[in-house]
């Protein structure tokens, strides 16, 4: 008979202990079980694209996040060039343009007057319903009227919508014909752009830090897609822009 504290411990009382000693030890040494696909981001997302959880960091109502593939269009003297996503690419020899992501932020560069662009397309082409666009924008002196976001498609020309970058006034933002932001130069704003369809309201929202700056009404019942990054006729030495925590919703309702 073995002792416990030197007290008899009775036969029965042995398997309780054993059986005890095996949950805890089991308990100390069981793995995690892992996320589907190893908890990827790549599966997360796919998770969430298909989720159709509805997103309270937009702006307005209802929205659902939703993951459109994403193309690089960079350009250098053999003209556009268009790559499946990945996290850098550049074009050129020496490099002229590039696009770089990290750790949520994109970069997009352009380093000399042998290209004009460096963006992503979003395939989210839609003719139908309610899309909205968010980011966190930098603009780096001495950057000067670049396009840094635009809503494509139209009746009349190649857009719809297009939110460049100058260096008047500090580094100002335009768009929907109006300055939307000055003395920005190398600080974050951020912008979320709201398109509302014909079946949905004829209007593109802008809002700058939250606050509602461009308010117009869209009658071209067209389909439309949306890019961001830097591009433009480059006017100055070079030209950068970053781009952090984009996001794309759809099928919310914008505030009055």
């Amino acid at each position: 008979m073995k002792t416990r504290g030197g007290t008899a411990m009775r036969w029965p009382e042995q398997p309780l202990l054993v059986f005890l000693a095996a949950a805890m030890l089991y308990g100390c040494t069981k793995e995690a079980v892992p996320k589907a696909d190893g908890g990827s981001a790549a599966a997360l997302q796919q998770q969430n694209s298909t989720s159709g959880a509805v997103v309270a960091a937009a702006i307005g109502s209802g929205w659902v996040e939703y993951f459109p593939t994403k193309k690089i269009h960079l350009d250098d003297a053999n003209g556009l060039q268009i790559f499946n996503w990945t996290t850098y690419k550049s074009v050129g020899n020496p490099i002229c343009a590039d696009y770089t992501y990290s750790n949520g932020t994109e970069t997009f560069r352009l380093l000399n007057t042998q290209t004009n662009r460096s963006e992503i397309r979003l395939l989210n082409d839609y003719s139908t319903g309610s899309r909205q666009f968010e980011g966190y924008v930098k603009i780096v002196p001495p950057l000067n009227d670049e396009s840094l976001m635009q809503i494509f498609g139209s009746t009349s020309g190649a857009t719809q919508l297009m939110i460049r970058g100058y260096s008047a006034d500090g580094g100002s933002i335009r768009g929907a014909g109006q300055t939307l932001a000055t003395n920005i130069y190398d600080q974050e704003v951020k912008i979320n752009v709201i398109h509302l369809q014909e079946n949905v309201g004829n209007r593109i929202k802008i809002y700058v830090n939250g606050v509602k700056k461009a308010d117009i009404a869209d009658n071209e019942s067209v389909t439309n897609y949306m890019k961001y990054g830097n591009y433009g006729t480059l006017t100055t030495g070079t030209a950068t822009v970053q781009w952090r925590n984009v996001k794309l919703y759809k099928d919310g309702t914008a505030p009055n």
